[in-house]
């Protein structure tokens, strides 16, 4: 495999980045915080796609860690790589909200599909955990993770049961260790010490039960004496009640009827008395009775008065008429006679005197007349006069009463002798009333005297027989309460009950469990005895073989300053400088990175089929000179790789490979 271009479209500080990358040996320059972790961790992410955390890690995982800085919604990136004689491309979308992985046979022009969203099933043994433990180096990571080692054991049986790959001793570990503990949970010592314990305190709290009954019995007998008692308490106290109560009934009748009857006497007492100061008394009826008489009487002498008044006016206006007719005749018989006499040519005294005694007889009978009229008229001013002064006496007497005619007076007549008849009548029903009043007194005295005045519906007749039942109902409360103690308890024995055969099953199911548990458990143990043999005894073949190629290759970069590395079945290292074995841990910083590095060379060659690029991300960092200049020559001449990548922000690496005259491509960021 031989990476041959990244295009870091969005990914972390990188935008629309192109990397173009060569076969053998490219070095990546860059300064401190310019990317190069950066584009180490890219190839990663499009192989194996962005690892993402929960919980208290997801603040630090690679997707979070390397989410653009742009911003923006996207988050992708491409690499092209040649495999098997073939040009492929990946394209992966990192977005949370829109996650995609794309392997492109660039030749054939066609999508290849990958099970598991990486190229472990295009690329035989490339695992996540492989990558990271032999071809990609991270920057001060150069010791194994702890899947190196069950990586390392499946690979080893799997060589030697020359099986492909279908052996995975760490899962098949792992599986065992889950299983034992699930065998191990299922025995509880502690909580079958404490099952017995509470099965053996049931059943002496179940001992007392029968004793209870019988004690609930001999309660429920008490309780039914006590019943009975209080029955017949109860049966005399309220036919007692029930005389009394239908005496004092009778005896507030009587009282409520005594009060009625006193207080209608009360009240037609008022009555009369209202009616007697409004009436007057007989004298006032009196004096009503003459004024009205004195009053016709002047109406009688107005109405005499007027009626001749109008008799004169009427016989006045009769003669005016009359006296015409008298004198006018006369008049005009004068007149005639005078002008008589000088039509005919009458002369002398008799004629004259004719004519002045007609003339004068006419003014006599005139004179005579008006004299009479006069005397009338002069009667009826007097009778009006007289008339007037009768009606300013009748208007006088109907002001001094407040009326304003007779008719009223007459009605305050009618009215004053109503009151009278009403006065009489009032008497009479109050003599009636008093009667009664005392009709009553002769059955009232008896309850007055036994209940007195404040006689109420409710009796005080068996008092005594309530404070006998208030005490019996106390004491039989006492027993009810006792009773349902015993009750409550005796549910509580019955639950008991029921818990001591649940416990008691439990305690047969544990038994049967821990010996299965056991039985499991040591299964199990002879499992992985079994296993740790067959990994110990396949090591014994192959890890001799990758301690020499190891020791080799360490002995080569320290230039012979030691000659032989000793690795155990659960691959610890060891050091042998002839006289003693060091562990790493005794060794500088740079010799320990140099062990872990011959390792990773080691099992790189292992774990592929075909050349893989070799990733190193400031891997020499601890190394001096002349341990880097052979490190670097011998990687140079190694074809176990198809490519060596070596990020680095050292110059000191490119000018190793100038002098050593080692061609290399340089990439500066």
């Amino acid at each position: 495999m031989i990476i041959k271009q990244l295009n870091l479209d969005h990914f972390g500080k990188f935008h629309d980045t192109e990397i173009h990358l060569e076969p053998g040996i490219n070095v990546v320059y860059g300064a401190n915080e310019s990317g190069k972790s950066t584009i180490h961790s890219f190839i990663q992410c499009m192989l194996f796609g962005a690892e993402r955390l929960r919980g208290r890690g997801s603040g630090r995982d690679i997707y979070s860690r390397f989410q653009p800085w742009d911003g923006g919604g996207s988050y992708e990136g491409r690499m092209q790589f040649d495999y098997q004689g073939k040009s492929w491309r990946i394209v992966r979308n990192f977005h949370k909200d829109d996650t995609s992985f794309t392997l492109i046979d660039e030749q054939e022009g066609r999508e290849v599909f990958q099970e598991h969203g990486d190229i472990s099933s295009l690329i035989r043994g490339m695992t996540l955990s492989n990558y990271r433990n032999s071809i990609s180096t991270g920057q001060l990571s150069v010791q194994p993770d702890s899947q190196f080692v069950t990586g390392m054991q499946s690979y080893m049986a799997n060589m030697a049961l020359g099986a492909e790959a279908s052996v995975d001793v760490g899962k098949a570990m792992d599986y065992l260790k889950d299983e034992r503990k699930k065998a191990s949970a299922r025995i509880s010592e502690d909580e079958f010490v404490r099952c017995q314990e509470q099965a053996e305190a049931l059943r002496k709290e179940l001992e007392e039960r029968e004793s209870l009954i019988m004690h609930q019995k001999q309660l429920e007998k008490e309780k039914a004496v006590f019943q009975k008692k209080i029955q017949t308490l109860e049966a005399q106290a309220d036919d007692a009640m029930k005389m009394d109560r239908k005496e004092r009934m009778r005896a507030i009748q009587l009282i409520q009827e005594n009060n009625d009857v006193a207080a209608m006497y009360k009240a037609k007492k008022a009555e009369l008395r209202e009616l007697e100061a409004s009436s007057g008394g007989h004298g006032y009826q009196k004096r009503i009775q003459e004024i009205m008489d004195d009053y016709e009487e002047r109406q009688e002498k107005l109405e005499d008065k007027r009626s001749r008044c109008s008799e004169l006016e009427e016989q006045n206006e009769g003669s005016i008429m009359r006296n015409l007719a008298l004198i006018l005749p006369v008049a005009a018989a004068a007149v005639i006679v005078w002008m008589a006499g000088g039509l005919f040519g009458l002369e002398g005294i008799a004629h004259a005197a004719a004519a002045w005694v007609l003339m004068l007889l006419a003014a006599v009978l005139a004179v005579i007349l008006f004299r009479s009229s006069g005397r009338r008229r002069r009667r009826i001013i007097q009778l009006q006069e007289e008339a007037e002064k009768i009606e300013s006496e009748q208007q006088a007497i109907l002001e001094k009463y407040g009326i304003e005619d007779i008719e009223q007076l007459r009605a305050s007549g009618r009215n004053q002798q109503s009151r009278q008849e009403a006065v009489l009548r009032l008497r009479q029903e109050m003599e009636a009333l008093r009667e009664r009043y005392n009709k009553l007194q002769e059955p009232l005295q008896p309850y007055l005297d036994k209940y007195g005045d404040s006689i109420t519906r409710e009796s005080s007749v068996g008092q005594e027989e309530k404070k006998k039942i208030e005490q019996l109902r106390r004491q039989m409360s006492d027993v009810s309460r006792q009773y349902e103690q015993l009750e409550w308890r005796l549910e509580q024995l019955s639950s008991r009950q029921a818990e001591l055969s649940v416990l008691e099953e439990k305690m047969q199911q544990m038994k049967t469990e821990r010996k299965s548990s056991y039985e499991d458990m040591m299964a199990i143990d002879i499992s992985q005895n079994a296993i740790k043999e067959i990994t110990a005894q396949i090591h014994g073949s192959f890890g001799s073989q990758l301690a020499d190629y190891v020791s080799q290759l360490f002995s080569y970069i320290t230039d012979g300053a030691h000659q032989r590395l000793t690795i155990d079945e659960k691959f610890q290292v060891q050091v042998d400088d002839r006289r003693r074995l060091l562990q790493p841990q005794q060794l500088s910083a740079g010799t320990v990175d140099q062990i872990y590095f011959s390792i990773r060379m080691a099992v790189s060659q292992m774990f592929f089929d075909e050349p893989m690029p070799l990733i190193l991300d400031d891997s020499f960092v601890l190394y001096d000179d002349v341990r880097l200049q052979r490190a670097l020559t011998w990687l140079a001449g190694q074809e176990a790789f198809s490519q060596i990548i070596i990020f680095t922000c050292h110059h000191r690496e490119a000018e190793v490979l100038q002098t050593a005259n080692c061609p290399y491509h340089l990439v500066e960021i």
